[in-house]
């Protein structure tokens, strides 16, 4: 719950660092939605955010990623997908991308990842599964990585 403070009764250091408290507090409020005057905008807050935090958030801000996700992504479970496979490439401390995909063939989980999956042919020839171009380009955004030296894609198929 926020206290709210009178700074009528304080001595002019206090009351300036006070307001500048405010006006930091009133531009976080404003940041994730809500209003200083909302008393239950903190518990809100702490409930939505501050729980379990999602490894995605130490490499892109919330305001990005929801502009990652509008711009990408059509539906709620594609964007809790794409955030399911990079958290396994930061748990895995993965390098190369085609790790992630290794991984989650190793453990038949492929179908956890139904709106992003895709079989990638590749100019060597190699047909393997991984997820589509599209996915491929935020999951790199996301993680500020480039695709890599392998061979280049020639098509990805959903399946």
């Amino acid at each position: 719950m926020v206290t709210f403070i009178d700074t009528a009764t304080m001595d002019t250091p206090a009351k300036t660092e006070s307001l500048r408290f405010m006006s930091d507090y009133s531009d976080f409020c404003e940041s994730y939605g809500g209003c200083p005057s909302d008393p239950e905008f903190m518990d809100r807050w702490i409930e939505e955010y501050a729980n379990d935090r999602d490894p995605i958030d130490s490499f892109v801000s919330l305001q990005e990623q929801k502009n990652l996700k509008l711009q990408f992504c059509n539906a709620k479970e594609e964007w809790d997908q794409v955030k399911d496979y990079v958290r396994i490439y930061i748990e895995n401390n993965c390098v190369k991308h085609h790790e992630v995909n290794d991984i989650i063939s190793m453990q038949n989980d492929w179908d956890k990842f139904t709106e992003i999956r895709s079989m990638n042919e590749h100019s060597n020839g190699f047909i393997v599964e991984g997820i589509s171009s599209k996915h491929f380009r935020l999951v790199c955004e996301i993680l500020k990585i480039a695709g890599g030296d392998g061979a280049s894609l020639v098509k990805d198929e959903r399946y």
